[in-house]
């Protein structure tokens, strides 16, 4: 059997009702199993096998130089939707099972702004906010919560003024729909964030345009970025990875930190947030050790 985009969309749609994932999850899988389809639909010669997944892979990184990590969550969704096919009895056995692939890991660092950067962002984010009454206050409020903890930013358009708690609490509706609660801390930030209510609205961002999408959000933030004149390409992940990397350096516990970003594993934390080339830094001039050696 040769898999097709009805295969695809049935699979979906049991995905949907039994893990009841979010939308971004269920575009992605849709862009990558489709990609799949189309490829096994001119090569699958001798059908589906193991030999048709390591061509797929091996055209994803040497024809169109994918990335590793992107290569990694394409398999593993084709691994999924073929143990799918195997448990609704589509198919009598995955091309995985008799497969051994090991995958390199990335071992890129997460990209994200350095200290100072980020001090030049919160700061002209805290002027415009003081004297700004248009959406571009909005803009800047919102920057200032995605530094100070590391939200998505489908997390963050999402917001609804009821999300507001009187303690200062902020009720973030996750990957998976899971819920979770964040503290906002500062003061100034929360007086602002309530200063953003629009009695019935559907959203607390941008409520009079109806909200932001996550896309032009991102435009947003990065002229905002070059206005606060960050000369790198900002976008809304690199300040939750900064976010997470500065909380970390400045001694926030990595449990307390997973529980912040929503991280179902602590693992995915210890690589997102990684502790930086400052913090290192810091650590060894504290130490010494020339010094204690030498005395």
């Amino acid at each position: 059997m040769i898999v097709t985009v009805d295969h695809v969309e049935a699979y979906l749609e049991r995905l949907q009702a039994r893990r009841d994932p979010s939308e971004h999850t269920i575009k992605a899988y849709r862009s990558d199993l489709r990609d799949y389809v189309a490829f096994a639909r001119t090569h699958a010669i001798g059908g589906e096998t193991g030999d048709l997944i390591l061509a797929y892979v091996q055209h994803l990184m040497t024809e169109r130089r994918m990335a590793i990590r992107t290569t990694r969550r394409r398999v593993a969704s084709l691994r999924g939707f073929y143990a799918d096919l195997v448990r609704t009895r589509a198919i009598e056995g995955s091309p995985f099972q008799a497969l051994e692939m090991n995958l390199p890991r990335a071992k890129s660092l997460p990209r994200c702004l350095t200290r100072e950067e980020a001090m030049m962002l919160a700061v002209f984010a805290r002027s415009v906010s003081a004297r700004s009454e248009d959406e571009a206050r909005e803009l800047a409020i919102a920057v200032l919560l995605l530094l100070s903890v590391g939200l998505r930013v489908g997390e963050l358009v999402k917001i609804r003024p009821g999300d507001l708690e009187m303690d200062g609490g902020l009720r973030i509706r996750g990957k998976g729909r899971r819920e979770r609660r964040v503290p906002v801390v500062d003061r100034k930030l929360r007086d602002l964030l309530s200063g953003l209510v629009v009695p019935d609205a559907l959203v607390l961002f941008n409520a009079a345009n109806g909200g932001w999408s996550t896309q032009s959000f991102r435009q947003r933030l990065r002229a905002f970025a070059q206005m606060a004149g960050v000369v790198r390409r900002v976008t809304p992940h690199m300040l939750r990875h900064t976010s997470a990397t500065l909380l970390l350096e400045d001694g926030v516990d990595l449990l307390f930190l997973q529980r912040l970003l929503g991280h179902e594993n602590i693992a995915t934390t210890a690589i997102y947030a990684h502790v930086g080339d400052a913090s290192l830094r810091r650590a060894l001039e504290r130490a010494h050790v020339l010094t204690t050696l030498a005395a």
